[in-house]
């Protein structure tokens, strides 16, 4: 599908920003942008950093604006060729393989970029004070647990020094914005005046003519853009507090390579953002310093596990969280049976964990039918999870998993086989604890 992004229109009485797509049959939509909070930092940076963002919208646009399903070409790829605005069609011109590369890896999509010249313009605003200080580095901040734990290692084993916090939501997926907005004030509470938060800035695709896609694949890009914004304004790194084992996001069986297999923080997806930049004068460092922990080890190695035991329940990693209909409880904030969901309970066994989740994994029928648990859409990640935890599984057979997954790092590989193999670990333990004798059976633990 050929899809053209215009433009971005400021719009002065209100702050937003749009940026208006358009496809090749006439289908358009509307990316809506809450652009005045980050006026004080595009008007400090070059004009690369703000296209990045741009583009970054654009993509993100762009793989809602595209239903999967009716647009694949496999049941899941979609070949896009857009037309992207840029300040230097020249300049990205240089960087188009980079770019191509770095979203079909994102997205799982074939893009074929073109660029045109862009016409965004923009007024200045001043930094405010609590940005006008030293900051050693920008962390990504979305309301889940691990850019929970990242926010206190810092700001507890960092007591003289300032970090800046970037957040995003999507009106589309209820939530994020509260669980960043709670935390934050009680971090606030444990470490007064070591961190400045740049609002929640909400991105949306808020208008189209046809179905959008379900799927949240590109939000993580979003993220970055931001805080590249932020970083470049205030010249510090940025970090992206993610634990490996959802880095790697090493697929429960090969049928779920692709279409379960999100890849926001993967390794590869990370260098791939390094070159680019680089490629495009952009000499800002992203790092994620937790890429060989599992999460139950971001967990036991947290700087204040007093704290994080006070904060865990405000916290959210629920991939289903507005999927409620067959929850046993409504009420919970967790559904109890995506991956995040059993990732998080597995790597919170070590501590008090005061979630409450809609489901138990020893459910025995889902739906209205009285279908098997473990047969249901319903059940199919615990099904999946039960299966790779009772199959062998060699070191090889992870190196060349993490192989065809797109890990290119050989001198890491050996690191990330033992994440998986500890990851392993973790969800045994977990079912061994909550499992009934049916559920461990199938776990191969009985």
């Amino acid at each position: 599908m050929k899809i053209k992004a215009n433009s971005p229109i400021y719009d002065s009485s209100n702050g937003l920003t749009t940026i208006k797509l358009t496809s090749e049959t006439g289908a358009y939509a509307q990316i809506k942008i809450d652009f005045l909070k980050l006026l004080p930092f595009a008007n400090r940076v070059s004009s690369e950093v703000v296209d990045f963002f741009i583009l970054a919208t654009c993509v993100y646009g762009i793989d809602r604006f595209v239903e999967r399903k009716t647009n694949s070409i496999d049941g899941w790829s979609r070949e896009l060729k857009v037309d992207l605005p840029v300040t230097d069609v020249t300049k990205w011109q240089i960087a188009k393989n980079e770019l191509e590369s770095l979203f079909s890896f994102l997205t799982g999509d074939y893009w074929e970029i073109d660029f045109h010249k862009t016409q965004f313009a923009y007024p200045d605003k001043p930094l405010s004070d609590n940005f006008n200080v030293n900051f050693s580095q920008v962390n990504l901040f979305s309301g889940g647990l691990d850019s929970l734990i990242g926010a206190i290692d810092f700001l507890q084993s960092r007591p003289n020094e300032k970090i800046i916090f970037t957040s995003h939501y999507d009106r589309e997926m209820p939530g994020p914005m509260g669980d960043q907005k709670e935390l934050l004030k009680r971090l606030q509470d444990a470490y007064k005046d070591q961190f400045a938060h740049v609002p929640s800035v909400e991105i949306t695709l808020s208008y189209s003519t046809i179905n959008k896609e379900t799927t949240f694949r590109s939000r993580s890009i979003i993220f970055i853009g931001m805080a590249l914004l932020v970083a470049q304004t205030k010249n510090v790194p940025i970090i992206v507090p993610e634990n490996g084992t959802v880095s790697l996001n090493y697929p429960l069986s090969p049928s779920r390579r692709s279409a379960c297999s999100t890849r926001t923080t993967h390794p590869t997806y990370m260098s791939k953002i390094s070159i680019l930049w680089a490629k495009m004068g952009i000499h800002t460092h992203i790092s994620n310093p937790y890429e060989f922990c599992t999460k139950g080890e971001m967990v036991s190695h947290c700087e204040n596990l007093t704290l994080l035991e006070q904060l865990v329940e405000l916290s959210n990693s629920c991939g289903k969280r507005g999927h409620r209909i067959n929850w046993e409880s409504p009420s919970a904030t967790h559904c109890g049976l995506c991956m995040p969901c059993t990732y998080r309970r597995a790597s919170l066994l070590s501590i008090n964990d005061s979630t409450v989740y809609g489901n138990t994994i020893n459910k025995k029928w889902a739906g209205k039918r009285n279908t098997p648990f473990l047969l249901s859409n319903q059940g199919q990640d615990i099904a999946a999870c039960l299966e790779f935890l009772r199959v062998s599984i060699s070191a090889k057979d992870i190196k060349d998993e993490l192989l065809i997954g797109g890990v290119t790092d050989l001198s890491k590989i050996d690191n990330y086989v033992k994440v998986v193999l500890r990851t392993r670990d973790e969800l045994r333990n977990l079912i061994n604890n909550i499992g009934d004798r049916e559920v461990k059976k199938k776990a191969g633990i009985i």
